[in-house]
């Protein structure tokens, strides 16, 4: 086989390992990233105001404010009521953040766990290629 041109294959090889080393670096870095600093890293960091609904009535474009209705119930009884509703309410959302927080970490994991294996088996393919290249100099000058 012609030394050159195994050369150029030997170091076209090592071209395209070096370019997928330098991808999966960078995405074991931001799975790095995302676990040392989850708040920061976070998808939905950013809270945007929720939106309002809003009447179609003559006055224009104003919210929708609720309809006063005289309670059945004695307004004692509605604010203990609604206490314990907010507390349930407030209980499943900290256990639901506490869910997303932990599969967020494990997706991490799992993306570092990949890039590892990735870049190994790239820097065994560059480190291989990069011999023969060698070699294919030595011995065509």
């Amino acid at each position: 086989m012609n030394k050159g041109l195994l050369e150029v294959y030997a170091l076209s090889v090592c071209f395209v390992s070096m370019g997928c080393l330098s991808i999966f670096s960078g995405i074991f870095l931001y799975s790095l990233a995302e676990i040392s600093f989850p708040t920061v890293m976070k998808s939905n960091y950013m809270s945007y105001p929720t939106s309002l609904s809003y009447s179609q009535g003559d006055e224009g474009n104003m919210p929708a404010l609720p309809i006063q209705v005289s309670p059945r119930f004695p307004v004692n009884e509605t604010i203990k009521t609604n206490a314990e509703k907010n507390k349930n309410l407030e209980m499943g959302q900290n256990r639901l953040e506490k869910l997303q927080s932990e599969r967020a970490q494990s997706e991490s994991i799992k993306s570092m766990v990949r890039s590892i294996i990735i870049i190994f088996i790239a820097l065994l393919v560059f480190i291989f290629h990069w011999r023969i290249a060698k070699e294919a100099r030595n011995s065509s000058t």
